[in-house]
């Protein structure tokens, strides 16, 4: 116990320094860089024969003086070079000497010369002066004085062994400090993503399906962003810790006054952009707003033409639903065309690049799924079926369950959920075996031969004998008989019925077909089927007291047991 409390706490403080030292080297090495990456080009530029057109005297972190005229056969960064050795080889006594600024003709050109203590330091041409800014070459000469004074000023404060550790120690107060911060910091992260975590296992607890579990997603996601929160935080004093180190010496000044001048200009940028934003987010705004308002409307008069409150001339009950999707998606395709402009950014080139990339994987992914919609469309608008009509496209029949946008599913007699592509079923054909009987009933037939010594009366009524017994049938309209045809041997005949419910035929069709034979037996007509060639002695039927020969029985009717395993088998 007690040695996993010991790596507990030691991790417990371990991790957010490890975490300061990461972002204070990181720091360094992004405010290093710059000065390194100078250096090398500068060499680079001097190792090429000065190919570069202007160099910048820099000395204890202060640009003294920028060079851009070729003296002689020294170039620009030559020239920095040499001045520049010459800065670094004087000494502490020479510091406090006068800087002076000497006039000199060179090659027929009017130059100044800056010297210390009669040491000369660098020269100024005339040619090394800005044209595009309103000075001369006094003016040059006079300001890379003062920034000359101001270097020795700092050099010579910064040898002094007080000022030094008064900086060290100011430096060291900053860092514990920095790393209370961090440590606190490091807490709240805690308690925020434990905070979190809770939030999004409430949230997603209750709006989780039971099949699937988003709770461990919500916990990655919310953990990743407190991550990347706390880094910037940390990163952020880290930065402000580095300023205040930085100024606490005088060489190190400049470089304290570059990176808050930085974060000023950073912070103001974003907040001058913010601001700037602000109109053209209201702009969009009010637009979206109007639009919304628009689909409400819209949706409203449609839903009461579905509802049969309102009559539209364009507008069907059964057409309303597709043509409510179809106007809101126009309103809002025409909302967000008109508030595009407006949104911040949206003029730039990557904000068009992007936007020109992602429509063209749109269009080039989604050919097949506006195939599809389309064709959706079209068969929502064709009202060739409705949700509940019993219908067949192609090889199958079955209930109409959903009319999506891209497919449509149809519940089979056998409880098989087939889905077809719309682009498929338009280019079926469809048959609606409901449409013509209140939309949620569907025709049953069944055909038999009988021979021709049967009158054809008896006939159409021991049929429609059978289809009274048989449960599942309407009654009303009565079910009807057709002679399909007139055979060599027999005579065909098909009855008609109608049912009210369609995924059950199969164990309808089996009751039917079980009372057709009961009643054709009882009467002592036989059936013909199948065909014989010569006619027989006497009728082929089953007499009554023979109905229930074992291991059937009156008590277990076989009818009811065949009956009962066909809904079961049709209950899925």
């Amino acid at each position: 116990m007690t040695r996993t409390r010991f790596h507990s706490r030691a991790d417990h403080w371990l991790r957010p320094a490890l975490w300061t030292l990461t972002m204070v080297l990181g720091l360094a090495a992004i405010v290093c860089l710059p000065a390194w990456a100078e250096e090398a080009a500068l060499e680079r530029s001097s190792q090429k024969g000065g190919s570069a057109p202007e160099a910048t005297l820099t000395y204890l972190n202060r640009e003294i003086v920028t060079f851009r005229a070729s003296i002689g056969s020294f170039t620009p960064q030559q020239r920095v070079d040499r001045a520049y050795r010459r800065l670094v080889e004087l000494q502490k006594s020479d510091l406090e000497k006068p800087i002076q600024i000497v006039s000199v003709e060179f090659a027929g050109q009017h130059g100044l010369l800056l010297s210390l203590g009669g040491q000369l330091l660098f020269g100024i041409a005339p040619d090394d002066v800005d044209r595009e800014q309103i000075a001369d070459i006094a003016t040059v000469a006079e300001e890379a004085k003062s920034r000359l004074a101001e270097a020795f000023a700092a050099r010579i404060e910064q040898e002094k062994l007080p000022v030094l550790f008064w900086g060290l120690g100011l430096s060291g107060a900053g860092l514990v400090v920095l790393a209370g911060l961090i440590w606190l910091v490091w807490r709240f992260r805690l308690h925020v993503s434990q905070r979190f975590h809770s939030l999004v296992s409430e949230r997603l607890t209750k709006a989780a399906a039971r099949r699937f579990d988003w709770t461990r997603y919500g916990y990655a996601l919310t953990a990743r962003l407190v991550q990347l929160a706390t880094s910037f935080a940390i990163l952020l004093l880290v930065y402000v810790w580095l300023i205040f180190a930085l100024a606490q010496f005088p060489v190190t000044q400049p470089l304290s006054d570059r990176l808050n001048s930085f974060l000023v200009d950073l912070v103001l940028g974003l907040g001058t952009k913010m601001a700037d934003a602000v109109p053209g987010l209201v702009t969009a705004l009010v637009i979206l707003l109007i639009a919304q308002a628009l689909v409400q409307v819209t949706t409203n008069v449609i839903s009461a033409a579905e509802g049969g409150r309102v009559t539209l001339p364009m507008i069907k009950p059964d057409t309303a639903s597709a043509t409510r999707r179809i106007v809101r998606l126009l309103i809002w395709g025409i909302g967000f065309a008109i508030a595009y402009p407006y949104i911040p950014g949206s003029d730039s080139a990557a904000f068009q690049g992007l936007s020109v990339l992602f429509g063209l994987m749109i269009t080039l992914g989604s050919t097949g799924i506006v195939s599809q919609m389309m064709s959706g469309t079209v068969l929502v608008y064709s009202r060739a079926l409705h949700l509940g009509e019993f219908v067949s496209a192609g090889d199958v029949e079955g209930v109409v369950t959903e009319v999506g946008a891209i497919s449509t599913k149809l519940l089979t007699v056998r409880n098989e959920e087939v889905t077809i592509p719309n682009s498929v079923l338009v280019e079926s054909t469809i048959k609606n075996h409901s449409r013509n009987f209140g939309g949620k009933s569907a025709l049953l037939s069944t055909k038999i031969t009988i021979g021709y010594d049967t009158p054809w009366r008896q006939v159409h009524a021991m049929l429609g004998m059978a289809a009274a017994q048989t449960d599942g049938l309407r009654t009303t309209p009565r079910p009807y008989v057709v002679q399909r045809a007139l055979t060599d041997f027999y005579v065909e005949y098909e009855l008609f019925a109608l049912t009210d419910r369609p995924r059950d035929q199969l164990s309808i069709l089996s009751k039917l077909h079980s009372n057709i034979q009961d009643v054709f037996n009882e009467y002592g007509v036989q059936i013909m089927s199948p065909q014989y060639y010569e006619q027989p002695p006497q009728p082929l039927v089953v007499p009554k007291d023979k109905w229930f020969t074992a291991p059937a029985s009156k008590e277990a009717d076989a009818r009811s047991v065949d009956a009962d395993m066909l809904q079961a088998a049709s209950a899925g």
